[in-house]
């Protein structure tokens, strides 16, 4: 592993990298084997190389690391000890060093002071955010929707991933929306960017963020939708509101859309990459062609279908309405439950509705390819059949209580 990319060795000067690598130590943990416990002295200073690895502290959901990590660095390098337990979640390799070794260097000090500093200002940013008003009118609450996202540019990703894995992702009360016997399913990935969101009775109350959420093709009974097992907003607002109303699992990401490729890290480790070499036009039947043909269903059959529904709205004055069931599975931990044995206080399926208002623009990509490198899809093996960038305007409705624990 390249260490001059990574802090505190990225800020050494150069004639000490090949030091750094000269005493560095590898060695291999196995899944559930224990690095380090809270209290223990930070005799090493330690980077994760691969595999995943639990930091977890007290009673808390452990946080996941990745590879290009240090351990528990604000502890590690301000010879503190160790405020968390790490954990390895599967065989993961390590390199670690002696720090009295790593402290003797000339520039590790400086660079240590740097990479702490940094560290600081990362956390006060976020608390800022999260101290502060939901919306930009004093003493507002969190809206209850629905919420307006205009201008947004979103990439579509239709892809299909392993039954097994998708299923076992599925809350009680919903379905997989697939052939029984498939043992791939569908699975589609956006990657939105929204510049102007707001609640819709407030456009002065605006944020904007990016986001790359999954999408799970499912039934509540007999109405289809999507079910939403991962999604990375790259702010703090969308977070709180997400939770908070709709029972979103969200988690905090950053998401970079390029003019040919667009990005996700999560916890500063690249996750998964899309990427594109042309653009050619296309349209809303198309695009939707493409949907239903990815649920199994003849292209050309929902094209004839989807048009034919668009004569009979125009003939009826009817305003084109396009809408997406969504499920979730909101769940508030109680007071006296714990990541071991959770005891919720809130556990309900929830629903709301994803509506489009318009669409400015819709192209279809041409040879696309997706790479998911690190994060929870990608034990899931999905293989991209095809893809979008698409701008629109959307809407998402109201959140409604389906079912209750």
């Amino acid at each position: 592993m390249e260490f001059n990319s990574l802090p505190p060795f990225s800020d050494m000067p150069s004639v000490q990298q090949s030091a750094v690598a000269k005493l560095a130590r590898r060695r291999v943990l196995a899944a559930g084997e224990v690095l380090f416990y809270e209290g223990d002295p930070p005799d090493e200073i330690s980077l994760l190389s691969s595999g995943q690895m639990s930091i977890s502290r007290g009673a808390q959901p452990g946080i996941m690391a990745g590879p290009g990590q240090i351990l528990d660095m604000g502890a590690s390098l301000a010879g503190l000890p160790h405020g968390a337990k790490a954990t390895a979640v599967q065989a993961c390799e390590i390199v670690s060093w002696s720090a009295s070794d790593l402290w003797r260097l000339p520039g590790f000090e400086e660079a240590a002071r740097r990479a702490l500093g940094r560290s600081l200002k990362q956390v006060e940013t976020c608390l800022a955010e999260i101290s502060a008003p939901i919306h930009y009118t004093a003493g507002a609450r969190v809206a209850a929707g629905p919420f307006a996202f205009n201008d947004t540019t979103l990439l579509i990703a239709f892809c299909d991933a392993e039954r097994d894995v998708i299923t076992a992702l599925l809350p009680d009360g919903l379905n997989l929306l697939a052939a029984p016997k498939q043992s791939r399913v569908p699975v589609f990935v956006g990657l939105a960017e929204f510049p102007d969101a707001h609640p819709e009775h407030d456009p002065r109350a605006r944020f904007a963020y990016t986001e790359t959420t999954c999408f799970v093709p499912v039934r509540c009974g007999i109405t289809p939708g999507v079910f939403i097992p991962y999604i990375y907003p790259s702010a703090w607002e969308p977070i709180l509101i997400g939770r908070e109303i709709y029972g979103f699992p969200k988690q905090l990401g950053h998401t970079k859309l390029g003019s040919s490729q667009a990005d996700l890290s999560v916890d500063g480790v690249p996750q998964l990459q899309l990427g594109w070499n042309g653009l050619e036009s296309s349209d809303e039947v198309q695009l939707v062609g493409a949907l239903m043909a990815w649920l199994g269903v003849e292209r050309h059959i929902a094209a004839a279908a989807f048009q034919a529904g668009d004569v009979l709205r125009m003939a009826m004055n009817l305003p084109p309405y396009r809408r997406v069931d969504v499920f979730n599975r909101k769940q508030v931990l109680a007071v006296d439950g714990t990541a071991e044995a959770p005891v919720f206080a809130v556990d309900h399926l929830t629903h709301a509705v994803f509506g489009v208002k318009r669409w400015f623009g819709i192209s279809r990509m041409t040879d696309p390819f997706l790479t998911i490198s690190h994060g929870p899809l990608a034990e899931a093996n999905l293989k991209l059949r095809e893809a979008y960038r698409t701008q629109l305007d959307m809407r998402l409705s109201i959140c409604a209580i389906v079912a209750q624990s």
